[in-house]
């Protein structure tokens, strides 16, 4: 059905220089879920997935509303706002008849003409996408304005100047990898996340006015296939209503996508044979909302359609009118998109489909190369290969009671787990090829991977089947430009802890992302778990919270490594002391440009990603203690510390490190002995002194010590190792580079701290740069009763 514009609004058409606008269809649908959110009344504006240009002068979108309290009438008035701000009357619309409980569906279609060309001809902009929007007021009975959940429809424009990719590129910048665009450094944390097709347009527009111009923009394309294949074209679409959608908000924004590559609900109907087996025989799971059957990692199939799906989209994106604005793809999958195997909530084991057998019989072939050798390797007698299974749940589960398996079957379970793990980065590195012969080399490419510490935990089900042990691999690959996790969603409140091999990843020439989720008093509590923690009073939640925002920002930033805010699209940033916050961040940010950002730490964590393979599913005590030491009571001692992968230790010692806190040496290795041959600090073995290889603890210089070690331990350690803590006080948090200084002490201290540091330096307030008064090296820290972050900028002297 098509409307015709009434006499009325026609006239106020005609005093428009050129656009036009009607009405072509109006309907009634079931409300769906972003009107199923408790709203009485809502009234949104859609973006336009259509991009208008020279050749392409008309674009439509669409309104939607909804009431679930009755039947009522709402006024409606629109007006367009053009690139340089000016703006045009387009008159009022037949008012909406909203009915209880449906939804109302009204589209609208923008045509141009000559002279609106010339006017967007005479823009000035940056990138070649241009924004038009179109601006709702809404009006009751009463005529007294109604508020929207969206006011605003974007749509785009295409200048045609055919732009390509930007020039993206990882540094090495004042001694870390640092993300330059186009030039443009983009040090801490830069970026805030859209969540699928959703917007929240507020923050953006917050951001862009704070100086913050990168978006991750999540895709998750599986609601887009009919008949077992992928729509290309609507994707495109959909992407074109999220890109116009932010940039409308932010003229300068630049995007990096987040690609999953999860299969749809029916493609195991038309690919019966390509799909995870799970040790009970099952195919389906009940993720995200229903019994789904995932493409297993070992599906030639699966790999290759996906591969041409995403060189495809890439070609769309590179001859796009937005091409200039996106720097980044991240390709995932796995639970969540993070690489990180499906099953695990259902205490299921995978995959015992017959692709990842094959899969896995020709590894051990190319590990060994003959049975023979493979038999004497595990103390077994096969004759053939044909005759090797994945280990059964059985053999997994084999070891109760003990840290290392020592039972019967092993080497088949030690050997799959590093299989998994091998072939999980072998994936990895296929889709990063992918995108970089796609984008001729042009676009950057990202994934989530290693997180070393916090998946020990999820035994028995997930641990060693999350196939994250092969970070020394992954850190060697080209393709692979960044690499990210989110911190670890234990105990927030504590502390900020990332449990990977952070200083490996720098090492390396890797960017590391850090994905920040923490929710703030706007989110909802039930089902994000609260704010800040139990500890946190209801009445200072947002003052705790912004605490936990700055301890965030100032780790990240000390760790000379980058992030983004990730609060799911649902506006948990829409309140003036995040505004306050951001803006602080973003000059900070930009000082940080031209500071020193290598880690000074005199503590390194070692991580042997070999000696993972021979722990036990039943080790989930102890995987639980060296978190506890590592990520919370080592760096509550006062001083800051470093994590490295054990393939990295030459690099490592070289550093000059006063103390090396191996986490996890349940190995024998002769190059490991020869490198720490030469390293005159202190060594510190954690782990049962049974599951320690011989002669790995010299005497003179080593001590031995339970996974599980006490704050007072710690300090004991640290100073017999001659490390230099910058404060004696209890959960004394040290966050430190060259540059900057973070004190953050979560349950803040009665008394007055005494901070110390390590040389005479000039300190100010990161923050409001007023200078700190120093006692030679040291400075006085007030008492707080709250829990408390302080940030401050290094200059040495």
């Amino acid at each position: 059905m098509k409307y015709v514009l009434l006499p009325v609004l026609c006239l106020f058409v005609n005093l428009l220089p050129a656009a036009t606008l009607e009405m072509t269809g109006e309907s009634f649908a079931p409300m769906i879920y972003a009107h199923r959110n408790g709203r009485g009344r809502v009234l949104e504006m859609s973006d336009s997935s259509e991009i208008l240009s020279r050749e392409r002068r008309s674009a439509g979108f669409a309104l939607l509303a909804s009431d679930r309290e009755g039947d009522r009438e709402v006024g409606l008035t629109l007006k367009l706002v053009w690139p340089d701000g000016s703006e045009s009357a387009v008159g009022e619309f037949p008012p909406l008849r909203l009915r209880k409980d449906r939804m109302l569906v009204r589209q609208f279609r923008l045509t141009l003409d000559d002279a609106d060309l010339e006017k967007l001809a005479s823009c000035d902009g940056t990138y070649n996408l241009l924004l038009l929007r179109l601006e709702a007021e809404f009006a009751g009975p009463d005529g007294k304005p109604l508020p929207a959940l969206n006011g605003t429809a974007a749509v785009g424009f295409d200048r045609g100047m055919r732009p390509g990719f930007p020039k993206a590129e990882v540094v090495r910048r004042n001694g870390v990898p640092t993300l330059s665009v186009n030039g443009v450094f983009h040090p801490g944390i830069f970026g805030y996340v859209g969540w699928n097709w959703l917007t929240a347009r507020q923050s953006i527009r917050d951001f862009g006015k704070a100086g913050f111009h990168l978006y991750e923009i999540v895709f998750q394309p599986w609601s887009l296939w009919k008949n077992g294949k992928l729509d290309v074209g609507e994707l495109e679409r959909k992407l074109n209503s999220q890109i116009v959608s932010v940039a409308a908000q932010d003229p300068e924004a630049m995007f990096f996508l987040r690609y999953w590559l999860y299969v749809p609900r029916d493609w195991s109907k038309f690919h019966p044979g390509e799909v995870i087996r799970y040790d009970d025989g099952s195919s389906e799971i009940p993720l995200l909302g229903g019994p789904w059957a995932h493409a297993s990692y070992a599906s030639v199939l699966w790999r290759e359609e996906y591969k041409r799906v995403l060189r495809e989209l890439i070609a769309r994106l590179e001859k796009g009118p937005y091409a200039d604005r996106v720097f980044m793809v991240r390709a995932g999958y796995g639970n969540c998109g993070e690489w990180n195997g499906f099953g695990y909530h259902q205490n299921k084991f995978p995959d015992y489909s017959p692709q990842m057998q094959a899969a896995y019989r020709m590894w051990l072939k190319r590990r060994y190369g003959t049975l023979d050798e493979l038999n004497r390797s595990w103390k077994s007698s096969f004759a053939d290969w044909s005759l090797i299974d994945i280990p059964s749940r059985a053999e997994r589960l084999a070891g109760e009671g003990t840290l290392l398996r020592t039972s019967s079957g092993s080497g088949n379970c030690g050997d799959y787990y590093r299989f998994f793990s091998d072939y999980t980065v072998e994936l990895i590195g296929d889709f990063g090829r992918t995108v970089k012969e796609a984008s001729g080399g042009k676009l950057l490419f990202g994934v989530f991977y290693g997180y070393f510490l916090h998946h020990l935990t999820g035994v028995p089900y997930h641990s060693l089947d999350s196939g994250h042990y092969a970070m020394g691999k992954l850190l060697r690959l080209p393709e692979v430009d960044t690499v990210c996790s989110p911190y670890n969603y234990h105990r927030r409140e504590r502390a900020i802890s990332i449990g990977m091999p952070l200083e490996s990843i720098k090492h390396h020439g890797k960017l590391f992302l850090a994905e920040m989720d923490l929710p703030t008093h706007l989110a909802d509590a039930e089902k994000y778990h609260g704010t800040a923690g139990e500890s946190f009073s209801c009445d200072r939640a947002e003052a705790d919270t912004m605490t936990l925002y700055r301890r965030d920002f100032g780790r990240v930033l000390t760790w000379g490594a980058g992030g983004y805010w990730y609060d799911f699209a649902h506006g948990w940033y829409e309140f003036d002391a995040f505004r306050k916050f951001i803006t602080d961040a973003a000059r900070i940010g930009r000082a940080a440009v031209n500071g020193d950002m290598r880690s000074i730490a005199e503590v390194a964590v070692i991580l042997d990603e070999e000696s993972v393979f021979s722990i036990s599913l039943h080790s989930g005590e102890w995987a639980k203690q060296l978190r506890e030491t590592l990520g919370c009571t080592l760096e509550s001692a006062g001083a800051p510390v470093d994590f490295w992968l054990a393939s990295d230790l030459g690099a490592a010692v070289k550093r000059g490190y006063r103390l090396l806190v191996f986490a996890n040496r349940f190995r024998a290795d002769p190059e490991t002995d020869r490198i720490l041959a030469g390293f005159r600090g202190t060594l510190l073995l954690l782990g049962p002194e049974e599951a320690l290889p011989e002669h790995a603890c010299p005497p003179g210089r080593c001590l031995h010590a339970p996974a599980g070690l006490s704050a007072g331990a710690v300090r004991g350690v640290l100073d017999k190792a001659g490390v230099h803590r910058y404060g004696g006080a209890e959960n004394f948090f040290v966050y430190a580079n060259a540059s900057y200084l973070g004190i953050w002490q979560p349950e803040g201290s009665r008394e007055a701290c005494v901070v110390t540091l390590p040389a005479p330096a000039r300190l100010t307030d990161a923050g409001s740069g007023e200078a700190v008064s120093l006692n030679g090296r040291s400075f006085r820290l007030p008492p707080s009763e709250r829990p408390r972050f302080r940030l401050y900028r290094v200059e040495n002297q």
